[in-house]
């Protein structure tokens, strides 16, 4: 059993204060918050007016039985209940991977490594061809699953 399956998100009043300052700062200006990994920051983010909600774990790197964002995504996307825009990130490195989390309900899927990787060894054309394969994958993946657009894939289509 992971270490943090049962993590709790440390919720305070300072802290529902503090984000609905900076949503005011923040003007007509979406607000997102990075870095939510239960379903009580998720709501802590509704409550304080954000305007979407990135599902984060920075890498993994907090520590190393931290969950995967794929593993928390589900309950999260149930909590909000299409109350706020839900993006995620972390691991996500095919198209597969990213029909899997739009599958569990993610509105976008937010890709850096790949991304970052094919920029450093072969730079535009690397970044073009790579962004064309994780395409390539996702509309296979629709393919494979019967999908004819991107509102007929949902948590039906994959293995929990």
């Amino acid at each position: 059993m992971p270490l943090l399956r049962n993590a709790k998100t440390p919720v305070e009043n300072k802290d529902i204060r503090a984000l609905h300052e900076i949503k005011k700062l923040c003007g007509d200006k979406p607000f997102i918050v990075k870095g939510i990994m239960t379903k009580e920051a998720a709501l802590l983010a509704l409550e304080a007016g954000a305007d979407g909600i990135i599902v984060s774990n920075h890498g993994g790197r907090v520590l190393d039985e931290t969950p995967a964002t794929i593993e928390v995504l589900e309950e999260i996307v149930e909590a909000i209940n299409g109350r706020l825009t839900v993006l995620v990130d972390g691991g996500f490195r095919t198209g597969n991977d990213i029909f899997k989390a739009i599958a569990l309900g993610a509105d976008a899927v937010l890709v850096g490594r790949p991304l970052a990787l094919a920029c450093a060894t072969e730079g535009t054309d690397g970044v073009r061809n790579s962004i064309q394969k994780l395409k390539k994958e996702f509309i296979h993946a629709m393919r494979m699953t019967g999908c004819e657009n991107i509102s007929a894939i949902t948590h039906t289509k994959v293995r929990k």
